[in-house]
């Protein structure tokens, strides 16, 4: 089973009309991933539900991109993160990983968590700022780097998740499913998400899926 080593470093880059930038980070080195995120004009749109649809531009919206080793779910307290169990967003906010060892919450290595955040301080590493949707940001699409998996890649028990912090007019965490990779070692090194909000002028369902091409039988 082959394994993969982490990275020295991080980096997020946005796409637009003059090409691919750097806006910060270092150089990564072991199976690190490249993940493109595909955003939809405005998203976070759930708090605006009562307003016209031409009027709900959504508010900036927090991600924890999560990977999770087999020896991860060997621990009691990460069995809702095992890829069978169809773990959603609230339950991740709910119970995330603070620090190592937590009573009561996950715990994952805070070197296999990556964060979009706007807070100056997270449990896990910062990727990068909220996400605004691709009006707000200029952009349509944020690609973050050197989300780094130290684990079996083909093993069924590893899994990398993406849990978007949708809420509503309360502020409560709303029960989405993440974008899910599993097991990583299915996919290339390039991994790619779209998010966003079906029907946005209806209901405004946010949502948020894996649109990378599964590439089995290939090393990740």
């Amino acid at each position: 089973m082959r394994k993969c080593h982490g990275n020295n470093g991080w980096g997020v880059l946005v796409r637009g009309a003059l090409g691919v930038v750097m806006l910060a980070g270092a150089g990564s080195v072991g199976c690190s991933r490249v993940l493109t995120i595909e955003q939809d004009p405005y998203i976070n749109t759930a708090m605006h539900r009562g307003r016209p649809a031409d009027r709900r531009t959504g508010q900036p919206l927090e991600m924890y991109v999560v990977c999770v080793t087999p020896e991860d779910l060997e621990k009691p307290a990460n069995q809702k993160l095992d890829p069978t169990f169809d773990i959603t967003s609230d339950v991740w906010y709910q119970l995330r990983a603070t620090r190592a060892g937590e009573p009561g919450r996950f715990d994952v290595p805070e070197n296999q968590i990556f964060v979009l955040t706007d807070s100056a301080h997270v449990y896990g590493k910062k990727v990068g700022s909220r996400l605004k949707g691709a009006v707000a940001d200029g952009k349509s699409e944020v690609v973050v780097s050197g989300i780094s998996f130290d684990g079996p890649l083909y093993n069924a028990k590893s899994v990398i998740y993406a849990f978007p912090k949708f809420v509503d007019s309360s502020g409560r965490v709303l029960r989405v499913k993440p974008a899910k990779w599993h097991p990583p070692g299915a996919f290339t090194r390039n991994l790619y998400s779209k998010i966003g909000v079906r029907d946005p002028g209806g209901a405004a369902e946010q949502y948020i899926e894996n649109t990378t091409k599964r590439h089995l039988g290939k090393k990740g």
